[in-house]
C-alpha cells in the first residue's frame, strides 16, 4: 500500500489517500474494519504533543506557529484545567511526580495521599501525588 503524508496536518500522520480527514475519526480506526489501524494515536500522545508544545519542546514536523515556553508545572496546569473545568481532556492523565512526564492512569502507576497506610503510619508527604511505572518509590524504604 502506498502511504503518502497527511496534507491537513503535518506531522507524523500517514494515510492511504490524500482524500482523508485527520481531524475526525478516521485518523484513528479503519472504517472497513471498525478497529485501531496503525495510524492510531493514543490519548496520552495526543495529551503529551500538547504538553510539550506548551512547555516549548519541539514543534511537529511542518507546524510552524508562536509557541509558548512554559514550565512543566504551568504546562500540566493549563492541561489540568481542561481536564477539571472544561472537561475538554480525559481526566485519567496525570503528570508523574517523579519525572514530570505524562501517564495513563487507566493503564499504569499509582497514586498515593494521607489515606495511604504503612503500617499505621501515614505516608510522608513528599510522596504523595502520581507515580508512573518506572517512578514508583518503594515505601519499604520510606518506613525503614
Amino acid at each position: 500500500m502506498n502511504q503518502t503524508e497527511c496534507t491537513l496536518r503535518h506531522s507524523d500522520c500517514y494515510h492511504a489517500a490524500r482524500d482523508r480527514e485527520c481531524w475526525n475519526c478516521s485518523r484513528n480506526t479503519n472504517h472497513n474494519k471498525v478497529e485501531l489501524s496503525d495510524n492510531y494515536i493514543t490519548v496520552v500522545n495526543k495529551v503529551t504533543e500538547l504538553y510539550d508544545y506548551l512547555a516549548g519542546s519541539a514543534l511537529p514536523k511542518g507546524v510552524e506557529c508562536w509557541q509558548p515556553k512554559m514550565s512543566k508545572k504551568h504546562a500540566f496546569d493549563v492541561i489540568w484545567f481542561l481536564q477539571e473545568i472544561t472537561h475538554c481532556l480525559p481526566d485519567h492523565i496525570e503528570q508523574c511526580q517523579g519525572c514530570d512526564g505524562l501517564f495513563d492512569t487507566d493503564c499504569e502507576g499509582c497514586h498515593f495521599d494521607d489515606q495511604y497506610d504503612l503500617d499505621g503510619e501515614t505516608l510522608p508527604e513528599k510522596y504523595w501525588g502520581h507515580w508512573c511505572d518506572n517512578c514508583i518509590p518503594c515505601t519499604d524504604a520510606v518506613l525503614g
